[in-house]
């Protein structure tokens, strides 16, 4: 039964750790979206300013570029890697699950063999 036990707390730590896992690439998505936000922020601050200036139109390209970058690695960080991870920990936790349910069942056959293994005793004196 420790063994099962055992598996158990091992299925929860792998669970924990890829909860974690999954925590670090939503920031990271979070993240790069507030960057692209802000320098599309920029950008619009930019326009407003209504500025002919060469210099003007070539930072605010920049800035959309930049924004357009930190889209694209939130999506490539929301895409495939946080979907496995997901997947990844609904899989553990169903295996943790049943590993709950084995030990829980162990225990009881414990308890009633116990239970009969007295009575008998008791017969036997």
């Amino acid at each position: 039964m420790a063994k099962h036990e055992q598996v158990v707390e091992d299925a929860l730590g792998l669970i924990a750790q890829a909860q974690a896992e999954y925590e670090t690439i939503v920031e990271q998505v979070r993240c790069y979206c507030q960057k692209a936000r802000a320098l599309r922020q920029q950008a619009d601050e930019l326009r407003r300013s209504s500025s002919t200036d060469p210099q003007v139109a070539t930072e605010i390209s920049k800035l959309l570029e930049q924004a357009d970058y930190y889209n694209h690695l939130a999506d490539q960080k929301d895409g495939h890697p946080r979907l496995e991870i997901l997947r990844r920990i609904d899989s553990l936790e169903r295996e943790a699950s049943g590993l709950r349910d084995t030990v829980q069942h162990n225990a009881n056959v414990l308890v009633r063999q116990q239970i009969e293994l007295e009575k008998t005793e008791r017969e036997l004196c």
